[in-house]
């Protein structure tokens, strides 16, 4: 039978098939050959009884993100809060350069609307192209807009620690024991809540939604080079064809440069090109580092 990978714990494979879930076990055979399942995968298992069964093969992946592992999903649903944490734009946009490089759909998430407006959020990343949903998961805001941006979609929760990832699993799924972190305000970060990956479906939206550990780091893909970030940031997409030196322009210090220009005018926010010379920097140093 087919199913779908929802969760792994303490060794076993969860899968959810058409009319039940079951624990499973990989086959030797799989860990001889190095395949390693993960949450997302659709599988064939073998159903031994009920409850249990064995996992025998993992279907042709769509994508795969390594941090969180979690495979063939549609959606990053980018969280970040407006007021407590502050928003981390440098982590923010690493996320949105990996959704580009993943082919996936993006959309900005801005908690705790009712204590801030969320514009410092919104005018940074809707002009650059990105849906932005402004809600208050503690106060019901604008819920309805949120769900709606999820609707038929593999969506994984993704953002700082303490800005409501665990609140949106809470409203999705109101039965189910989350626990949702306070903020640390003397520091401005939040605690930890979510110990595991797991895949919930939501058969209202149609949707499944990964709830995974928060994260305040997050590494530059491997396929990502000094010359391909421009691309991943949708406003500079395209601007190299007006740069004095075309595609060799790396937009720092050239002269008439483009999305130099852009910036200048007010068209490209000054957040989104201080996180692009931030991870530019960070692409030079590591290929610095690969020559050496």
């Amino acid at each position: 039978m087919q199913g779908r990978i929802i969760r792994l714990l303490a060794g076993y494979y969860f899968v959810q098939l058409e009319d039940r879930e079951i624990r499973c076990r990989a086959r030797g055979k799989m860990r001889l050959h190095n395949e390693s399942p993960c949450v997302g995968d659709f599988v064939e298992v073998d159903v031994l009884n009920d409850g249990e069964g064995v996992l025998t093969k993992i279907l042709p992946r769509k994508n795969l993100l390594e941090r969180p592992p979690v495979a063939n999903i549609t959606q990053v649903l980018i969280v970040c809060s407006a007021l407590a944490p502050h928003p981390n734009f440098a982590l923010i946009d690493r996320i949105l350069v990996a959704t580009e490089l993943l082919g996936l759909s993006a959309v900005v998430v801005v908690n705790k609307c009712d204590l801030d407006s969320g514009v410092a959020v919104s005018s940074v990343y809707r002009p650059a192209g990105y849906p932005v949903v402004e809600v208050s998961l503690s106060a019901d805001v604008n819920i309805a807009s949120l769900w709606a941006s999820l609707r038929g979609h593999t969506s994984v929760l993704a953002g700082q620690s303490g800005v409501g990832k665990s609140s949106v699993i809470k409203h999705l799924c109101p039965e189910r024991e989350v626990g949702v972190g306070e903020v640390n305000l003397r520091k401005g970060y939040g605690r930890h809540t979510t110990r595991h990956v797991e895949l919930i479906f939501v058969p209202e939206l149609d949707a499944y939604i990964v709830d995974t550990p928060g994260f305040s780091k997050l590494e530059l893909p491997e396929g990502l080079s000094i010359l391909t970030l421009a691309d991943c940031f949708l406003e500079m997409r395209g601007q190299r064809d007006h740069c004095k030196f075309g595609h060799s322009c790396r937009h720092l210090g050239e002269p008439d440069c483009r999305v130099k220009q852009e910036v200048g005018r007010g068209h490209i926010s000054q957040e989104r090109y201080q996180s692009y010379t931030i991870l530019l920097n960070e692409l030079i140093e590591r290929e610095r580092s690969q020559y050496k």
